[in-house]
């Protein structure tokens, strides 16, 4: 009987357990998925000026660099990923930021 109150108890906690929010970052998240880039640059930003480290970071440097491609600022984009393997070796998103960086053309296409 105790073990059955355990369970029930537990399964209780999982479902309202709170969902994670990252604040700007993931407003910016939000942003990206609905193509409106401009503002998930905005929010990425606003999330770094707080929380320049670790893995949320080099997540949030990535997809400001990704928006920046979706807007045809090659170059930007191209700073941003840098920054993502300079600052960030030993994460995935490294690996990530170089496969794109493979892929981005050499130079913006004239205007």
């Amino acid at each position: 009987m105790v073990i059955l109150l355990l369970l029930f108890l537990s399964l209780v906690g999982c479902r309202t357990a709170p969902s994670f929010h990252f604040g700007a970052y993931s407003e910016g998240e939000k942003l990206y998925k609905k193509g409106e880039y401009r503002k998930a640059i905005t929010k990425y930003e606003e999330y770094l000026q707080e929380n320049r480290e670790g893995n949320m970071a080099a997540i949030s440097y990535y997809y400001m660099a990704k928006s920046y491609e979706n807007l045809g600022q090659v170059a930007e984009a191209r700073r941003i990923y840098e920054r993502v393997i300079r600052d960030y070796p030993h994460l995935i998103w490294t690996d990530f930021a170089k496969t794109r960086l493979q892929e981005l053309p050499r130079a913006n296409p004239p205007e």
